[in-house]
């Protein structure tokens, strides 16, 4: 799943061609994953299915907020049978955070080495308006060292004259990295934090 759409992103880049778009949707693909990682979640919707340890009182899903949890079950074989279903009244639903609360203690003391807790639930997450901004701004800082490395050659020249016009290139599209504080800052409450 894309966090936006091809157009929606060169409308906020102020890209008017067709000319990049398969660069574009490279970096697009890139930005996806970068801030699934960055953000330890997952925007996408559907119905999903996840496995967690369960040596711990909770479970943090990687999409939300949740819809609904369908199931959970707690196996310490890992095969997930019928009976290995909990009753929802042995658990809490923190909807807005991902989170799942046992209301009896750890799912399954001491077994932290195995997926010992199966999660299946649904979400119609939207993604959120700060998020999009950051992704287009993600894909714009490496549109913009893409193309600053091809109009310096691959130099890593800081200017460039053509005839009367002077280009320069500012060190962040020159380096490409390190991560933009806006993004950060737009990104920045959607990070995962530690139980």
């Amino acid at each position: 799943m894309s966090l936006d759409t091809l157009a929606n992103v060169k409308a906020r880049l102020g890209i008017t061609t067709s000319a990049d778009d398969s660069l574009l949707d490279l970096l697009r693909d890139t930005a996806d994953a970068f801030i699934e990682q960055y953000v330890g979640r997952s925007f996408e919707a559907g119905t999903l299915t996840e496995y967690h340890a369960g040596n711990r009182p909770v479970v943090r899903v990687r999409n939300y907020p949740i819809d609904s949890v369908t199931s959970l079950r707690v196996d310490p074989t890992s095969t997930f049978g019928s009976s290995t279903e909990w009753a929802a009244s042995n658990y809490f639903v923190d909807v807005d955070r991902g989170l799942i609360w046992s209301k009896i203690g750890a799912f399954l003391p001491g077994l932290a080495y195995a997926p010992t807790v199966r999660v299946v639930y649904t979400t119609s997450a939207a993604v959120p308006a700060d998020v999009k901004q950051a992704y287009s701004e993600l894909v714009g800082h490496w549109y913009r060292h893409v193309k600053t490395m091809v109009a310096d050659q691959y130099q890593n020249v800081t200017q460039q004259t053509f005839g009367n016009a002077t280009a320069i290139f500012a060190k962040g599209q020159i380096a490409g990295l390190p991560l933009p504080d806006d993004i950060a800052r737009l990104l920045g409450p959607y990070r995962e934090i530690p139980l």
